[in-house]
């Protein structure tokens, strides 16, 4: 009986630690799946946004670029760094102005997900396509898989991408950003009774 004991205590010794790290790696295979999932989902609402309200008309393109939000850089791309064995190095977030298109749609991607995982969530500014043909947004989640008895595991990179092109309710029309170079007239002015150019009213004041 004790040899009988004593190998049922051996097995269980190399069995345990085996069937932990199996259940471990299913853990960490769905929880991957399903931030997968979340990442498309993201890459989706960004991309509605992006078509319905991208500025492609103005009065100069730096208004243009400010309205958009991409006067001043965004998210670092992470689908165009060489090796992620680092983690999250040499990856930064830049926000965009809040009211911008970028930065309405960069705070809508990473609102799906959870405050601590945010921090892993790059949403990189636009690919812009002409008028008429769809813009590509990209929204990337940069995984660093826990350690398994103290064993490192490469970054896992989640990419999704979308297209949004002009804004549906436009029938093909570009939408007008700024009608002034400071910007102080937002979207399209027309003269109002004193025969001055007047704002059209904007009651959500987007």
């Amino acid at each position: 009986m004790r040899n009988k004991n004593g190998q049922a205590v051996m097995e269980m010794v190399f069995i345990l630690p085996l069937f932990l790290m199996l259940a471990a790696g299913v853990c960490a295979l769905v929880y991957m799946c399903w931030q997968g999932i979340t990442v498309q989902q993201a890459a989706n609402l960004a991309a509605r946004i992006q078509g319905q309200e991208r500025v492609a008309g103005g009065v100069s393109l730096s208004s243009i670029q400010q309205d958009n939000g991409v006067a001043a850089g965004g998210d670092t791309d992470p689908t165009t760094v060489g090796n992620l064995q680092s983690g999250q190095a040499g990856l930064s977030q830049h926000p965009a102005p809040t009211g911008t298109v970028y930065g309405k749609l960069q705070r809508a991607a990473k609102s799906m997900f959870g405050l601590s995982e945010q921090s892993s969530i790059y949403v990189p500014e636009p690919h812009y396509g002409t008028v008429g043909i769809t813009d590509e947004v990209k929204v990337v989640r940069i995984w660093d898989p826990p350690k398994i008895f103290n064993m490192d595991l490469n970054p896992v990179m989640l990419v999704g991408k979308a297209y949004g092109g002009e804004d549906p309710h436009m029938y093909g029309l570009v939408r007008w950003g700024s009608t002034a170079y400071n910007g102080s007239q937002k979207f399209w002015a027309q003269k109002g009774s004193n025969g001055r150019p007047e704002n059209l009213p904007n009651p959500n004041g987007d």
